[in-house]
């Protein structure tokens, strides 16, 4: 990505993204609102790839369409994994060491691999309430195991996309802190 593009970007989340949103000026919470709309854009980009007919066909033919498609779990985990990703972004700069130089790249990885810990077990614990209300379902009765696999299912069907855009939302975020 060229520098002017970098600069666009920053120009554009500041005049119409998070930018204006409360707390926005606070860098943690500012980190916060980057990856929830970083998270967001991840989970698009995974849901139109994982519906296209070749990858479900070939690629991924055992979550085809007669599971729902491989999509439907991306679909699923998106109100999960927004307010997760908030959540990491912001824990993510608060640990920022005050020495470190270039945090933008390291600390969106950081946030990205941390977003999976804090939405794996949202998402099971939202998959195991939607079981509750449809007792014709089943649930697997260990919740820790089903928590594990499910983070691991989803970083090993993401992780093409996620972190390169969290590297790539912590590189944008700090060049914009760093322009105030």
């Amino acid at each position: 990505m060229s520098a002017t593009t970098a600069q666009t970007a920053e120009v554009l989340c500041k005049r119409f993204g998070p930018g204006r949103l409360p707390g926005a000026d606070n860098r943690d919470i500012g980190a916060g609102y980057a990856f929830a709309t970083a998270a967001l854009s991840a989970a698009t980009v995974f849901v139109v790839a994982a519906g296209f007919e070749p990858i479900t066909k070939y690629g991924l033919g055992a979550f085809g369409p007669a599971h729902g498609g491989i999509y439907m779990f991306g679909v699923y985990a998106i109100p999960f994994v927004v307010p997760s990703a908030f959540l990491a972004g912001a824990f993510t700069w608060a640990q920022r060491p005050a020495s470190a130089r270039y945090w933008g790249v390291a600390g969106g990885i950081a946030a990205t691999v941390l977003t999976y810990g804090i939405g794996a077990p949202l998402s099971v614990s939202g998959w195991y309430v939607i079981t509750l209300l449809h007792p014709e379902w089943t649930m697997s009765g260990n919740l820790p195991r089903l928590t594990m696999l499910f983070g691991m299912f989803g970083f090993l069907t993401t992780f093409w996309i996620t972190l390169p855009v969290g590297a790539l939302s912590g590189h944008i975020h700090e060049r914009a802190v760093e322009g105030n």
